[in-house]
């Protein structure tokens, strides 16, 4: 699949203002289909989230957003978890005036905390994938080293080698389809030396877990994991349960990158759960 000339003929760049910035989406042509915005994680941008649109497409016009620092979206001042929910929040209410009333509301990863306010979880169908309700103890220790030294590494963030190591470390399905896309996904997404010290600052929200408060009582209609995610320190059905409570819960075979990896499966399974 050639990513790049579908999202050049499927994909067309909107500019949200938010909080007196620029938020840019990237959304598929008009169309009767209903609506679903997505939310790609800490780091990327919306190319991460372009396989799994390929696979959606049929059933859905796809509105994918950069968050804040992020692809082509303005930083703007995040000091916890519930200025990035009110940031999302602002960007649906523009998303409805200027491209439709959306139906579905997809996060993933980082991108999780984004959408799981309390208002969101009532008014739009909520999935979630690769949820970090509480960060692993290896990934704690690695999110402080990187908050710490960022200054220093995002010169060489972008380092063809760096990108190489960061796509072997995450990815779980060895197949030469899934390596293809998270090597095309890591090459297209490649934040400035500014927006990785940015983007290290907004760790604090992930070592945090209060974002996950409003999620508890199985507000989303749906959770999918990756079943070698070390990610999280959830790692079992029983244990996902315990924080999202009724939400439905899905482990396939993958990692933190699962809709990268595995674009199809996680679609397949979404089209059949949400409705």
């Amino acid at each position: 699949m050639d990513y790049r000339a579908w999202a050049k003929r499927h994909l067309t760049q909107v500019s949200l203002h938010e909080l007196g910035k620029v938020t840019t989406a990237w959304a598929t042509e008009k169309s009767d289909k209903p609506i679903a915005v997505m939310v790609h994680g800490i780091g990327g941008d919306h190319s991460g989230l372009i396989p799994l649109a390929v696979e959606l497409a049929d059933a859905y016009r796809l509105v994918i957003v950069d968050l804040p620092g992020h692809g082509k979206t303005d930083a703007v001042r995040l000091p916890d978890a519930v200025s990035l929910r009110r940031w999302f929040e602002g960007v649906l209410s523009k998303v409805r005036k200027e491209i439709g009333k959306p139906t579905l509301v997809v996060g993933h990863s980082f991108g999780c905390s984004a959408v799981i306010g309390q208002s969101v979880l009532k008014k739009y169908k909520v999935v979630l994938l690769n949820p970090v309700p509480t960060p692993s103890d290896m990934y704690a220790r690695y999110a402080r080293i990187i908050m710490r030294s960022a200054s220093f590494w995002a010169y060489i963030y972008n380092w063809r080698f760096f990108i190489y190591l960061r796509g072997r470390a995450l990815i779980k399905v060895h197949t030469r389809a899934a390596r293809r896309r998270v090597r095309w996904v890591g090459m297209r997404s490649k934040p400035t030396y500014t927006q990785t010290v940015f983007q290290a600052g907004l760790v604090d929200m992930i070592l945090d877990g209060s974002a996950y408060q409003y999620a508890k009582h199985g507000e989303a209609v749906l959770v999918m994991c990756g079943l070698y995610d070390t990610t999280a320190k959830e790692r079992d059905y029983l244990e996902m349960c315990a924080v999202f409570g009724d939400t439905k819960v899905v482990f396939l075979k993958g990692g933190h990158l699962l809709p990268i990896e595995s674009p199809d499966r996680v679609a397949e399974v979404l089209k059949a759960v949400v409705h």
